[in-house]
C-alpha cells in the first residue's frame, strides 16, 4: 500500500510544477484506474514591449520547446465540447466560430485528434458535470488578475483525462473580441506533421483594447490536450508560452515547439 501511495502524490507533483493546482483527491468514481484529480492552468496578461521575433531555431517560431505532464485523452479523436457565449461581450454565432478556430487549429496539427463541437450550452465551465464547456464568467476573485482558466479532472492511477472546462474573465479589465488572422506563411519546418498548422505574422495585432477569442481559445485548447505553459523568453513566439496580451493574435496558430508537443502525447 505505501508504495501506491508514493507514486500517485509523484505524479501530482509534476502538475503542480507547470500549473496551479486546485485540489486533491474527489471520491474515487472508478476504482481500477484510480480517484479523481483537478489541475487548473491559469493565464495572466503581460505587457510585452516588442513584438516577438520570427527568430532562427532555438527561439521564434522555431524554438522547440513543450512541457506535458503524461495524462492524456483515452479517446484524442472524439473530444466533444460545448461553449456557452452568454456574456462574451460579442455576437454569440461570432463566439462559437472563434471557438471552433481555436480548437480546429490542434486537429489540423495532429490528424488523431478532434474536437467534436456539440452545441451551444447554458452550462457554466468550472463544474465537474460531464461535459467540457468553455463559457464566460467574472473570475477574478478566486483567479485574482487571469485572462482563462482551464481546469482539468483526471483519474490519478490511468492518467485518463474525463472532462475539461474553460472559464474566460469578464471581471474588471476584462472585454473579449475576434480579428481573424492575417498574413498566414507556409508550414513551419518539414520536421513538423504534414498538416502542420500556419503562422500568422506576429506584427498582425486585433483589437487593442480587447482579449482576442480565438488567440486565447488556442492557448486553452493546448491545455485541453495536457500542454503545459511554458515561460521563457525564447518562448514567447509559441501558442504555449504562459501569458498573453490585448490585441495579441499570435497564438492564433502553432509554433514548432506546440506541433512537437502535440505529436508527442498523440503520435
Amino acid at each position: 500500500m505505501k508504495k501506491l501511495w508514493w507514486i500517485p502524490m509523484l505524479a501530482v507533483v509534476s502538475l503542480i510544477l507547470m500549473s496551479v493546482p486546485v485540489m486533491a483527491a474527489t471520491p474515487v468514481d472508478n476504482p481500477g484506474k484510480g480517484p479523481i484529480d483537478k489541475v487548473a492552468f491559469v493565464h495572466y496578461p503581460k505587457h510585452e514591449a516588442g513584438r516577438p521575433s520570427l527568430g532562427a531555431t532555438g527561439g521564434g517560431i522555431l524554438c522547440p520547446d513543450y512541457k506535458y505532464s503524461g495524462v492524456h485523452w483515452a479517446n484524442p479523436t472524439a473530444i466533444e465540447y460545448y461553449v456557452n457565449p452568454t456574456d462574451s461581450g460579442i455576437d454569440s454565432n461570432v463566439t462559437i466560430a472563434a471557438i471552433k478556430a481555436a480548437f480546429a487549429t490542434w486537429d489540423n496539427a495532429d490528424k488523431p485528434l478532434g474536437f467534436v463541437y456539440k452545441g451551444e450550452s447554458g452550462a457554466d465551465a468550472g463544474v465537474k458535470d460531464s461535459h467540457n464547456v468553455v463559457s464566460w464568467a467574472d473570475i477574478s476573485s478566486q483567479y485574482p488578475n487571469a485572462i482563462a482558466v482551464t481546469s482539468i479532472w483526471y483519474y490519478r492511477y490511468s492518467k485518463e483525462i474525463i472532462e475539461v472546462d474553460t472559464q474566460m474573465n469578464i471581471g474588471s479589465g476584462f472585454t473579449w473580441n475576434y480579428s481573424s488572422p492575417n498574413n498566414i506563411t507556409n508550414n513551419l519546418s518539414t520536421k513538423a506533421v504534414a498538416n502542420a498548422s500556419r503562422y500568422a505574422d506576429p506584427t498582425n495585432y486585433g483589437d487593442p483594447d480587447d482579449y482576442d477569442i480565438q488567440n486565447i481559445m488556442t492557448h486553452e485548447a493546448g491545455h485541453w490536450i495536457m500542454l503545459g505553459d511554458l515561460y521563457s523568453n525564447r518562448d514567447s513566439a509559441l501558442t504555449m508560452y504562459g501569458y498573453g496580451a490585448k490585441g495579441e493574435l499570435k497564438k492564433d496558430t502553432l509554433g514548432y515547439g506546440d506541433e512537437l508537443g502535440v505529436e508527442r502525447v498523440y503520435r
